[in-house]
């Protein structure tokens, strides 16, 4: 038996070392994913907004900028809980939550400063982090990744 597989951490055995980087890259793809389509569905729908009330004489505003933040939220967990599973990143209550109620801060932080593509690797990056915290020899490396970012993104942001 290896002795990466046999090492327990919390009651599941640490996966080996190609198999921890598979499943890191995987949350790493998915972060990104995830971080490009809803910038996009946001940009989207504010796009939409200017463009349908662009000849209005009065108040304008359509539905579409209100639903596309809960709208990529929800696409977010969907997309979370379906791939995290084969992946092998458990307990979810204990990844999920986290990544995506605290990632607004770094990527919107990243966007704001840089760009929409520094925004996706940010957001494959804290996916990565956060979804290595399920392991404990990852755990510390993972929250110490996480923790940097979210504190230099809430310093770009009340700068």
């Amino acid at each position: 038996m290896n002795a990466a597989t046999s090492e327990r951490s919390g009651g599941r055995a640490v996966p080996s070392p190609a198999s921890l980087a598979a499943r890191a890259m995987g949350a790493a793809g998915t972060g990104a994913a995830l971080t490009y389509l809803s910038f996009e569905l946001v940009d989207w729908a504010d796009r939409y907004d200017t463009r349908t009330c662009a000849r209005a004489p009065d108040f304008c505003m359509t539905l579409w900028p209100i639903i596309s933040i809960p709208g990529s939220f929800a696409i977010a967990l969907v997309v979370l809980i379906v791939v995290y599973r084969p992946l092998g990143i458990r307990p979810q209550l204990a990844v999920i939550p986290p990544t995506l109620l605290l990632a607004p801060f770094p990527l919107v932080a990243a966007w704001t400063a840089v760009g929409l593509w520094t925004a996706v690797l940010v957001g494959a990056v804290w996916a990565a982090a956060l979804a290595l915290t399920v392991w404990r020899p990852c755990r510390i490396p993972g929250l110490s990744v996480s923790a940097a970012l979210l504190l230099a993104s809430l310093v770009i942001l009340h700068r």
